[in-house]
């Protein structure tokens, strides 16, 4: 009969500690950003988070899978929500900075540099990545707005100017978008989230859509 010492190892993680959904996403976002998307096994973010590799693919089904849920702690539905309330004249202010927070903090830049490099290189990821925008982020920030198809598609313009920047500055770093202040870039870009997220639909020149139209 094994050892328990035997049995631990064999198990890959430590006896008694029960499998954590949370810390294996806490491990996978670590290892993602060190490795990046196309280098990062799951053996390698299960030998991180003390699990059996098996288990890994049993609780989150595949690489992409496991990578698409890892981006809620990098970027947190919830904080850009939180983001929208207060007057609506500087919703687009408070947007930016949160978002520029998000790529400026250590404890989430180098992730959130590995997302979108992953997104643009990998078509797996690039799947991921565009599931968890529209399952979690954009659906989170549309149904703040109101709901529908008109709110997603205001949350959509306004999430292609945060995105678009992100690239410019921190990924591919091209001056002077990458060499401007933090504050700079919120006095330039908010004026445009807010247009966006609170102007008039006609004014935007926002299309009709017929989910948006009232059932008879």
């Amino acid at each position: 009969m094994a050892s328990p010492g035997e049995m631990t190892k064999r198990r890959g993680r430590r006896q008694g500690d029960p499998v954590s959904r949370e810390a294996v996403l806490a491990a996978a976002k670590q290892r993602f950003a060190a490795d990046g998307y196309e280098k990062t096994t799951l053996r390698s973010i299960a030998s991180d988070a003390h699990v059996d590799a098996s288990m890994v693919l049993y609780l989150f089904g595949s690489k992409a899978d496991l990578f698409r849920e890892s981006l809620r702690l990098i970027l947190d539905p919830d904080v850009l929500v939180a983001a929208l309330e207060g007057p609506a004249d500087t919703i687009g202010e408070r947007m930016v900075r949160v978002y520029l927070k998000m790529w400026e903090s250590p404890d989430t830049a180098a992730s959130m540099r590995v997302m979108l490099q992953s997104a643009t290189s990998n078509s797996d990821a690039h799947v991921a990545f565009r599931t968890f925008m529209q399952d979690y982020v954009l659906a989170a920030v549309s149904g703040v707005l109101g709901g529908g198809e008109q709110a997603r598609l205001r949350a959509m313009l306004a999430a292609s100017n945060l995105v678009g920047t992100a690239m410019l500055r921190y990924v591919m770093a091209v001056p002077p978008m990458a060499t401007l202040s933090g504050e700079e870039v919120v006095r330039l870009l908010a004026p445009t989230v807010t247009r966006y997220l609170t102007a008039d639909a006609e004014e935007l020149g926002l299309p009709e859509f017929e989910a948006d139209s009232p059932q008879r």
